[in-house]
């Protein structure tokens, strides 16, 4: 079972968190610099941000632009229940599945995934999706066009 360890984080840590949220690639220097603080203090931050999972630094690209044209919203059905962390497990492990989330309501998991075309969308369905022990129904909506991708914002909770 997953287990979320909670993270204290203070306000320096949130200014960092914020600068890189705008510029992945701000240097530990230029962070040192922006907030006052020695560059081994932002080291320190940053590492122990990653180590618990709070930061990760990655190489976003725009699917759209990289000529995947089919994405989608897939609700998942699981029967018995008790295949559904089974079936999230193997959902995780399929390259084009982006968002994998256990739901309440009618559905029990909801996926997001990207392929190059409808076909390949619908070849990814019926021999990696479909075939997973446990899948019982889906629904699948099709996103015509993203209006706006976004990132998470960084929050102090209310502290400053």
């Amino acid at each position: 079972m997953l287990m979320r360890e909670k993270v204290e984080i203070d306000q320096i840590d949130i200014r960092i968190l914020r600068i890189l949220s705008q510029d992945g690639r701000r240097s530990f220097t230029d962070l040192s610099q922006d907030l006052g603080v020695s560059v081994g203090m932002v080291r320190n931050r940053y590492n122990r941000l990653v180590h618990h999972g709070v930061l990760h630094i990655i190489g976003w690209t725009d699917p759209v632009k990289n000529g995947m044209n089919a994405y989608a919203r897939v609700m998942l059905k699981v029967r018995p229940s008790r295949f559904i962390r089974q079936v999230a497990e193997r959902l995780t492990a399929i390259e084009q599945v982006s968002f994998v989330a256990i739901t309440t309501g009618a559905y029990d998991l909801e996926i997001n995934l990207t392929c190059r075309t409808n076909e390949d969308l619908l070849i990814l369905m019926d021999e990696q999706i479909l075939t997973i022990e446990g899948v019982n129904e889906t629904s699948t909506t099709m996103y015509l066009q993203i209006l706006k991708w976004a990132a998470h914002t960084v929050s102090d909770g209310g502290k400053e």
